[in-house]
């Protein structure tokens, strides 16, 4: 099992294609002046997880992060302070790849997290923008529907 403060990821940048990263900016709490109807994910890694878990649970397939311009949001040290992150991008490897060797292989489970985000964005944005109401709401009633299905 792996030490709880074990972080595999910690030397690698989370980055996000440059078209995204607008999102981040908007829709994350920054500098303590944001409303968080407005801006509901305090972390920036908060929005990038639920894009990768979003992504999985809708079945979508990595993007290839190579054919993208992107841009560092946060460095990999981040999930030291959420280690139950770590074993989940673990075990999302794992059931993605079906290899269980790839836990040894920290880059290229980024990797595959990082294609993950990217493919869950768009669907993330369009919940939080999707319906009447303030963001917060939106992707609360979003992610209701998406879990009752």
């Amino acid at each position: 099992m792996a030490d709880r403060y074990f972080n595999p990821f910690q030397a690698i940048d989370i980055t996000v294609p440059v078209e995204y990263h607008e999102a981040f900016t908007r829709y994350c709490q920054s500098g303590g002046t944001a409303i968080i109807d407005q801006s509901p994910f305090p972390r920036m890694v908060d929005l990038w997880f639920l894009s990768v878990c979003v992504a999985v649970r809708l079945g979508l397939k990595p993007a290839d992060t190579a054919k993208y311009e992107t841009r560092k949001i946060i460095d990999g040290s981040i999930f030291g302070s959420d280690p139950w992150r770590v074993h989940t991008l673990m075990l999302i490897a794992i059931g993605k790849t079906g290899d269980v060797q790839i836990v040894s292989k920290p880059r290229k489970m980024m990797t595959l997290a990082s294609g993950l985000a990217i493919s869950g964005l768009p669907e993330v944005i369009e919940m939080l923008k999707d319906g009447g109401a303030e963001p917060i709401w939106n992707l609360s009633d979003s992610i209701d529907r998406m879990l009752s299905n």
